[in-house]
């Protein structure tokens, strides 16, 4: 899923709590210094916030829920440029294993 990922997007993390003024550019970048984490933005090459990880019921964090998942890829199919039917295709069905395989760990 990364290698499709990266075709249109180049992933940054920043740290809260170990970066350098990791928490003034978050709430930059959000507008607010509360949420959850993670939390994701995708910016455009201006910086400019195109859409971010708050869906309609809330911060979706690491996509487990089937809410959660479809914001996440309805964040990637309004961004893209590069990444093909087939390409949303494949990390629909990651999240989807990965969603599995948190669920069946949750109910051991």
């Amino acid at each position: 899923m990364a290698q499709v990922l990266a075709r249109d997007f180049i992933d940054l993390k920043i740290d809260t709590d170990r970066m350098v003024n990791g928490k003034e550019v978050a709430k930059r970048l959000r507008g607010t210094d509360r949420g959850g984490i993670p939390w994701m933005v995708i910016l455009d090459s201006d910086s400019k916030a195109l859409i971010n990880a708050d869906g309609p019921e809330g911060n979706i964090g690491c996509p487990v829920q089937p809410e959660e998942r479809a914001h996440f890829i309805k964040m990637v199919k309004m961004t893209r440029d590069k990444i093909t039917d087939t390409g949303v295709k494949t990390i629909t069905e990651e999240l989807q294993k990965f969603a599995d395989k948190i669920m069946a760990g949750r109910r051991r």
